[in-house]
């Protein structure tokens, strides 16, 4: 049987897959998509298959539960993913010529807006994205028009502008003006990470990931020499803290 068909025969006899719709089921992609990411990142071939394979079977329910609420069906969806792609890409089905991969994402969002009209200029970025993915896509877009420092140097500087503003306000009673001031200046590092080409949702993730790991391995080493981590100090935690960063 093909995924297709398992996905209709599941619709039609298991309990749970009957009683989905098209509102049950957003958190479904999300969870997929994460699950994806994490394995694409693993560069692990059989964990990136299974993943991709969850994923493929969450889009082909949701277009079938789509198709049931009479939204649509597999072959109208289908055929708009392939008119919308050959219309973003004239330097391929037709005779635009492009210089380069900025050229393409220009031209892309030049379509975009000749189709859909002015209904914003961040029309279609997802206010539901984690918000280091929300912002770097958003300062995509906007450097696709021009608006953008020249090199990395711009947002770098941005940075220590925003720094020494957050400065000013630690010692605020103003919580608003401070989370003001950490947006501000957690914005600023996202436009480093895009000059620098990197994910800033990426990098957060890993970072985080190292940092859970480093520190189960200081409760190892307290748990191995008989301390308690709450008894001991900053100084303390730093020393296991630094034993662990030069072990690896």
């Amino acid at each position: 049987m093909t995924l297709r068909e398992i996905v209709d025969l599941l619709r039609k006899e298991c309990p749970w897959d009957r009683k989905q719709t098209t509102s049950s089921i957003p958190h479904l992609f999300i969870e997929e998509a994460y699950e994806l990411s994490e394995a694409l990142e693993s560069g692990d071939g059989a964990r990136i298959e299974e993943e991709l394979g969850d994923l493929l079977y969450v889009v082909l329910m949701g277009i079938r539960i789509a198709t049931d609420e009479t939204m649509t069906d597999y072959e109208k969806i289908e055929k708009r993913a392939a008119d919308k792609l050959i219309r973003s890409h004239p330097h391929v089905f037709g005779k635009e010529e492009v210089t380069g991969e900025d050229q393409v994402l220009s031209n892309w969002e030049r379509i975009k807006e000749k189709e859909k009209g002015d209904k914003g200029f961040f029309e279609g970025i997802p206010k539901s994205l984690p918000a280091l993915a929300r912002a770097q896509m958003m300062q995509e877009r906007a450097a696709r028009v021009g608006f953008d420092w020249p090199s990395s140097q711009g947002p770098l500087d941005k940075i220590r502008e925003e720094t020494r503003e957050l400065e000013e306000h630690l010692e605020s009673v103003n919580s608003e003006e401070l989370e003001h001031e950490l947006g501000d200046l957690l914005f600023s590092v996202v436009n480093l990470a895009r000059h620098t080409s990197v994910r800033a949702e990426h990098a957060l993730a890993r970072s985080a990931s190292k940092f859970a790991r480093r520190f189960e391995e200081v409760r190892r080493l307290a748990r191995e020499r008989g301390l308690d981590l709450a008894e001991l100090d900053i100084n303390g935690l730093d020393e296991l803290w630094d034993e662990v960063k030069e072990r690896e």
